[in-house]
């Protein structure tokens, strides 16, 4: 069990976290303040982050809260779930509007990982994860 971090108030242990070899790094992009889409899946998305396992970083960034840190990447809809298996992103997609729709992607994911199917997606990095690693990008 672990439980989701502040990419503010722990990018030290974000850094380490993320180094090792098996870290899967599941971000969800939202903006709570407009998006009730976001916030009816923000305690679904804590939910997952309390129950993860250690292996697992689990990041809810905000496009207005986060944005000195999201940089220019600007997802077309909102939410969107970023997932990464060591350095590669793995999936990047817009997530329905059903809290159920989270869990399920989720669910996938861990499966697929876990069957160590070949998972990839077309999609650009944005370089959030690279930004992670830098242990002092927040000072």
């Amino acid at each position: 069990m672990t439980s989701q971090l502040d990419p503010w108030d722990d990018a030290s242990l974000l850094a380490e976290r993320l180094r090792t070899a098996h870290a899967l790094l599941f971000i969800l992009v939202g903006a709570e303040k407009w998006c009730i889409k976001c916030r009816d899946l923000r305690p679904q998305f804590d939910s997952l982050a309390r129950e993860a396992k250690q292996d697992e970083v689990w990041l809810w960034l905000d496009l207005e809260d986060h944005s000195e840190f999201i940089g220019d990447y600007s997802p077309e809809s909102l939410p969107v779930l970023l997932s990464y298996r060591a350095t590669e992103l793995i999936a990047c997609e817009l997530i329905a509007e059903t809290p159920q729709s989270l869990d399920e992607r989720v669910s996938l994911i861990r499966k697929a990982l876990h069957d160590q199917s070949s998972v990839r997606v077309a999609s650009k990095d944005p370089g959030i994860r690279s930004r992670l690693l830098m242990e002092n990008w927040a000072t």
